[in-house]
């Protein structure tokens, strides 16, 4: 019993299960890492955009006030004051861009280029202006010019060196507290400033191209270098000179945070996984095999091969038990077979007995009437022209045998093939049915109908047809019975039709197979029609209580 119960594929499933357990674990453990990453990416970046929107916002706040309090200069000489705010030298200009006469001692950069445009352009706009200011140093932009009007048609300018503006604060402010960099860029992208933790900062040209961010947004991305490093990028406009605040941070940095414990997990369910695959063997021993042994078996089953299950083919418990259920379905399959030969034989025989007494009836009945008539027809003709009385008389007769006849043909006809079934309906024609049934065997039938009654299918409605006659034809031949029922449902989804008695019943076999080999050929036609149609057939009958046969039909256009 132990070994029965070890060999049972409850007890073989949780062992071969592990591989799968383990490898979806493994997966998801993976799943989960890269998740984790991606959410300590995420949350860098919202961290870093918002801090770099900050930041930009400071920086010109701070550019804003110090334009603003240069356009509150409206006359010569300079305040010593507005010397402080703009520690690189303040100068006066026309309209035209050139240096005014009473300006106080003119710095160094009045005679460039870069400020005699920023004037001119000021002096125009009616507002304060920006412009960057190349040193002769080389490094882009280290000084900033503000240009504001200052009546007349003139403008001042003051300029500020970018290093004197309050870059630390900004730089701790933007969270710079990992390896990478915080810049500025001008509005040509150039760098103007940066400072950097760790290693040295990246080249400004990989970010001279990043869009430009809406007012008063930030924007943010990930670029990834050709060494292979991971950059995070966050950005905002400062928007009085158009610079771009620019913080840059090593995604490595990021990732180190809470991952060496996560990357042994790996490992381990990789250990976990091997022991799955040692369990796997065993139960693909003990299962798999098995049953793909089975299923070729199973193959040559449907090939006519009733033996091909008999024999064990190992493995566990429900394994066999399967296969005995398969071994039970072939020797069923095997006995249906049999059952339809002896069906399909009786057919046949009824086939031709039937034709056989097709041909008497026509011999007997149709053609010796037939002979009979033309006789008639001459004795009638010989008679005409002497006595006409008497030729009279043999023509009421010639018409009476065309209408016994003709009756007889209908009712052979009828027999053949229910022509009133196409004319009157489905349920009519069981009524006619019903009426010659009576008429012919004495039995009483009584025709219920429920539900809504609607035309089906002509071959649903002939097959349904055939079943009550077959059952009504049963119960006449067979039951010893005084009354029958035909009971006709209409329900929403299916035709339903019951047939039953107060004749002696009898006991029906157990399986619709059994049906041929005990020689119930009439209930075995009316199954095989129930079935072709896609409807079902039941047997209800034990002795001295009747029979009821029960069939259903789906109702199809």
């Amino acid at each position: 019993m132990l070994f029965r119960r070890l060999r049972g594929l409850r007890a073989q499933l949780l062992l071969w299960t592990i591989l799968p357990f383990a490898l979806a674990l493994t997966i998801f453990s993976i799943a989960g890492i890269a998740r984790h990453r991606q959410a300590m990416t995420d949350l860098v970046i919202d961290r870093d955009r918002s801090l770099t929107l900050a930041s930009a916002n400071r920086l010109s706040r701070e550019i804003d006030r110090r334009a603003a309090e240069l356009t509150l200069v409206t006359s010569a000489p300079t305040p010593a004051s507005l010397l402080e705010t703009f520690p690189g030298g303040v100068a006066l200009f026309d309209s035209a861009g050139q240096l005014v006469a009473d300006a106080t001692p003119p710095p160094a950069w009045a005679d460039r280029d870069e400020a005699r445009v920023l004037a001119a352009r000021t002096a125009a706009v009616g507002r304060p202006q920006f412009a960057g200011l190349t040193d002769n140093g080389g490094e882009a932009g280290q000084t900033l010019l503000i240009g504001a009007p200052a009546g007349a048609g003139r403008a001042l300018i003051g300029a500020i060196p970018v290093e004197s503006l309050p870059l630390t604060e900004t730089g701790e402010l933007a969270g710079i507290d990992h390896a990478g960099a915080f810049m500025i860029l001008d509005s040509t992208g150039r760098r103007i400033h940066h400072l950097e933790h760790g290693d040295s900062a990246p080249d400004a040209a990989l970010f001279s191209d990043l869009p430009r961010p809406p007012p008063g947004g930030a924007g943010a991305t990930t670029l990834r270098l050709p060494d292979g490093q991971e950059l995070i990028v966050t950005y905002a406009q400062i928007e009085s000179p158009g610079w771009m605040l620019v913080a840059v941070e090593d995604a490595r940095s990021m990732a180190a945070m809470s991952i060496s414990l996560v990357e042994v997990l790996p490992a381990a369910l990789l250990f976990v996984a091997l022991l799955g695959l040692l369990a796997v063997s065993f139960g693909a021993a003990n299962v798999l095999r098995p049953l793909q042994e089975l299923d070729r078996r199973a193959a040559r089953v449907a090939w006519g091969d009733f033996d091909a299950v008999k024999e064990p083919v190992g493995g566990v418990q429900e394994m066999e038990d399967l296969r005995g259920t398969l071994a039970q379905m072939a020797e069923r399959i095997r006995n249906y077979q049999s059952g339809m030969r002896d069906y399909l034989s009786a057919v046949t025989r009824a086939q031709e007995e039937e034709r056989a007494r097709l041909a008497r009836e026509l011999h007997d009945d149709t053609v010796q009437s037939l002979i009979a008539l033309k006789q008639r027809t001459q004795m009638a003709r010989k008679v005409l022209s002497n006595d006409p009385a008497r030729a009279d008389g043999r023509l009421a007769e010639i018409e009476q045998m065309i209408d016994r006849e003709l009756g007889a043909l209908r009712q052979f006809i009828g027999n053949l093939r229910p022509i009133y079934l196409e004319d009157l309906g489905f349920v009519p024609a069981l009524e006619m049915l019903a009426r010659q049934i009576e008429q012919q065997t004495g039995l009483v039938v009584a025709v219920e109908t429920q539900g809504e009654i609607v035309r089906l299918a002509p071959d649903v409605e002939v097959a349904a047809f055939r079943i009550v006659q077959q059952a009504l034809a049963n119960v006449a031949a067979h039951a010893h019975a005084e009354h029958a029922w035909v009971n006709i449902v209409f329900g929403a989804e299916m035709l339903s039709l019951i047939v039953r008695d107060d004749g002696m019943g009898f006991t029906p076999p157990d399986q619709p197979t059994d049906l041929a080999r005990q020689g119930h050929f009439g209930l075995i036609g009316m199954y095989e029609r129930a079935l072709l149609y896609g409807g079902q057939l039941a047997i209800t009958s034990s002795p001295g209580t009747g029979a009821t046969i029960a069939a259903r039909f789906p109702k199809t256009d």
